[in-house]
Parts: structure tokens; sequence; C-alpha cells
């Protein structure tokens, strides 16, 4: 997996104005939500610090491990929830001025996520196993699991960007407009790669199954 792109590119879907736009050291003054603790956190910058944990390029150190990409994602998602946790609390703290029913929503896609990445999890290959096998097929799994993990954490992120533009950026509460559009842009286009990729594998998977049934066919006739 080492065709990931770094985090953040810009995305396919930025505008073109945006995207020849020279980024900005600094977007402006942080928005800080208490958690359950009490301890002051920047939400929009921890969905974007998760981002950096599984979409910026791997440490050459861990390029002979098959599963790093995976297993960075799964950290990635660790550190959104840790985001989703301090919005849950921050709606729940102000059921009057925060939409409960999108917090609903977010919840219920953390747990549909969270489930998904744990059978991917289960259907990995150890890594010794992929890198011993004779076969391309370990490698194969562990490039379909690894990508549909990064689609899926991908779309969690971008859920939790919308909620936050709706609540903070559109309300002025958090003035990092650009910021946060800027990272929805690149979460996005890593959605658009790995749909594209997972196209690739089922067309794959569909060949590769014509291709054993006439095999079979075959086999009975000699």
């Amino acid at each position: 997996m080492n065709n990931v792109h770094p985090f953040p590119t810009g995305g396919q879907s930025a505008n073109p104005i945006r995207k020849k736009r020279k980024r900005l050291t600094a977007y402006g003054p942080a928005l800080l939500l208490p958690n359950i603790d009490g301890h002051a956190v920047d939400v929009l910058d921890r969905i974007i610090q998760a981002g950096s944990i599984y979409l910026s390029p791997i440490q050459e150190a861990l390029e002979d491990s098959p599963g790093a990409q995976f297993l960075r994602t799964i950290h990635g998602m660790d550190a959104l929830i840790d985001a989703t946790n301090v919005l849950i609390y921050a709606a729940r703290e102000h059921p009057k001025r925060r939409d409960q029913e999108s917090i609903d929503e977010l919840i219920q896609q953390a747990k549909a996520t969270q489930k998904l990445i744990r059978k991917l999890d289960d259907m990995l290959p150890e890594d010794a196993f992929i890198l011993s096998s004779d076969s391309f097929g370990p490698d194969l799994i562990a490039e379909y699991a690894t990508n549909t993990a990064m689609l899926v954490v991908s779309r969690f992120a971008v859920s939790l960007l919308d909620y936050y533009d709706v609540q903070f950026i559109q309300t002025k509460k958090d003035q990092r407009k650009t910021m946060m559009m800027d990272f929805r842009d690149a979460y996005r286009e890593t959605i658009q790669d790995g749909r594209a990729r997972l196209d690739a594998h089922q067309h794959l998977m569909k060949t590769l199954k014509t291709t054993q049934r006439a095999l079979n066919k075959v086999m009975k006739e000699l």
C-alpha cells in the first residue's frame, strides 16, 4: 500500500482556486471544546490529525510490513472516535443547541465502521504468512482489507467534518472554514481513490470466478 497519497493533497473535488492558493500555516484561532474530563480539545485539529496518521506516507521502517497501513488506519479511527466523543459530550450537555438526531447518526456510523474494521482485521492474513507465501492471494486479501478500511474510515471522517461544519463553522463559532474545507477535500479524494480500487478488486474477483467455472468445466471433460 505504498501508493497512498500524502495528506492532504487538496482533493480532486477541491475548488480550483483553493487548490492553487498557497496553503496557510495558520488558518485561524482554534475552537476548544471540553471533553468529559474537562480538558480543552481542538476537535477540528483532532479530526485532521487522524487523517495524518494513516494518509501520510508510510515510514521507511514500516515499509516491509504488509499490515502496517491497516494498523495505521485503525489508529486513525481511534483518533476519530476520540473526536466523536467530544462532540457527543458537547451535544448531550447542550441538547437544545445541538442537533441530537445528527449526533445519534454519527454514533451509529461509528459503531458500524468499527464493526466492519473488526471483520476486516479478522480476514487480514498475518504478515509472516503474506511474506512467506508463493501466492499473490494473501497479498491481494491484505490490499483489499486495507483499502476498504481506509475508505470507510475516511467516510466517517467526512461525516464528522460535515457535522462540525453545520454546528461550528456555519454558525461562525469556528472561523477556520478554509481549513475544514481543505482537509475535507483530502478525505474525499481518499474515498474516490478507494472506490476506484474497490471496483478494480471486484472486477478481478468476478473475472477469477468466471475463469474458475470455465476451468472446472474443462477439468470434468478430461
